[in-house]
């Protein structure tokens, strides 16, 4: 710990010393763009590199937009980014990313940012902000804009076979969010997204008994699983965890099972299928994924310990709460799925991707229907809706939607 805050501390002051030699350049090339306004807008936007989930979603989104003239200046125009964390998320996605950006010095972008919001020579117009959701339905139409070299994947491959896989392994993905993911009191509020990796046993069992090997996720995870075997990997906690290997592993699996966190983003990044389970935020969840299977947590009354159904979170305005606090306040109790429940999305899962099916299934068709007009849609959250709910989900708790 002492030594990192070592580190820390020589990295502020060496930004602080970039800040002061090139603070007359910085001046100097801000008049210019200040100059040059009428022919072309240069923009800039901070880079959330300290959060792989936005690190990984927002450039994806961002990028996509551009291509397709969605959401961006009608004039000609120039985009940068800056990093305004010291620490960066993953050096393998930061590596990738770089041939893809213009990423201007910290420093840079520190003075722009203070110029602008003192409305000294920049506007709001030179600003521009990023989103992590894909509200054009853009990711999932086209082909990853980011991949591992032939090199890259050959290392990848070769650490598989170096563990005991075999030659062409079937792999998942697991990533089971709990307090260790933002242990900072700050994000307390968060309490509410976390679960149990113990409830997932019976799913991880299933896929292993189909020979399919699981990777368990997490750069930090609060506990080791008591049911790690050579086909079920508890690679979070095993030591074998590098930057490189979470982008390989993510980008290269069969499917993600996922509660909902930062580097589950892997699975739009490159366009891989993913069973969302324990799902809230209930009105934030991602709709805009065609390979997508969805099953909620469930709200329950603490007083009557009756679950509520939907028009009841609508009434309590909790289907877009975002805070631990805001149910407590509303006497609401979140709680996990079953092992049951996981296990029985899990073998859902299993047929979707095994048969390449992602409509609804013919006895849930109509049920699906329902479901989705009942759906607290928001346009800025949501473009069109082509995910699946789990097929359990609409036939054990129709009563939530109905």
């Amino acid at each position: 710990m002492y030594k990192i805050q070592i580190i820390t501390k020589i990295k502020v002051t060496l930004r602080y010393i970039s800040l002061i030699l090139f603070f007359p350049l910085i001046v100097f090339i801000a008049v210019f763009i200040k100059l040059i306004r009428p022919l072309i807008l240069i923009r800039w936007s901070r880079l959330d590199n300290a959060r792989i989930g936005h690190y990984l979603a927002d450039i994806d989104i961002y990028l996509l937009e551009k291509k397709f003239k969605k959401s961006v200046p009608k004039e000609l125009y120039i985009d940068f980014f800056y990093k305004p964390e010291l620490k960066t998320c993953n050096k393998q996605l930061d590596k990738m990313w770089r041939s893809k950006l213009m990423i201007m010095p910290w420093c840079f972008g520190f003075v722009f940012e203070h110029l602008r919001h003192k409305k000294i020579l920049f506007k709001d117009e030179n600003y521009f902000d990023t989103t992590s959701k894909d509200r054009h339905n853009l990711i999932f139409s086209t082909s990853p804009i980011l991949s591992l070299s032939s090199k890259e994947k050959k290392l990848g491959f070769e650490f598989l076979n170096k563990i005991g896989l075999p030659e062409k392994p079937k792999f998942v993905c697991l990533q089971v969010r709990d307090g260790a993911y933002l242990p900072d009191k700050r994000y307390d509020f968060h309490e509410y997204r976390n679960c149990d990796v113990e409830n997932f046993k019976s799913a991880c069992t299933f896929l292993a008994d189909q020979n399919i090997y699981v990777f368990r996720m997490g750069a930090k995870v609060n506990k080791k699983i008591s049911f790690a075997n050579s086909k079920i990997i508890d690679y979070a906690t095993n030591n074998m965890r590098t930057d490189f290997l979470d982008i390989f592993l993510g980008s290269e699996c069969l499917f993600w099972i996922s509660t909902g966190s930062g580097i589950d983003n892997l699975s739009k990044t490159f366009r891989k299928p993913i069973l969302y389970v324990n799902q809230v935020p209930f009105g934030h969840i991602s709709t805009y994924q065609k390979t997508s299977l969805i099953y909620f947590k469930h709200f329950v009354d603490r007083i009557s310990n009756n679950q509520l159904n939907l028009d009841m979170l609508k009434q309590k305005e909790l289907c877009f709460a975002t805070k631990s606090e805001t149910f407590a306040n509303k006497d609401v109790i979140v709680r996990e799925n079953s092992q049951q429940e996981i296990e029985s999305a899990t073998k859902e899962m299993y047929q979707r991707v095994k048969n390449n099916f992602w409509e609804p299934w013919d006895e849930t068709k109509n049920k699906q229907k329902e479901f989705w007009n009942k759906f607290p849609y928001e346009k800025e959250l949501h473009g069109q809706i082509v995910a699946n709910i789990a097929k359990e989900f609409l036939i054990k708790h129709k009563n939530f939607y109905n």
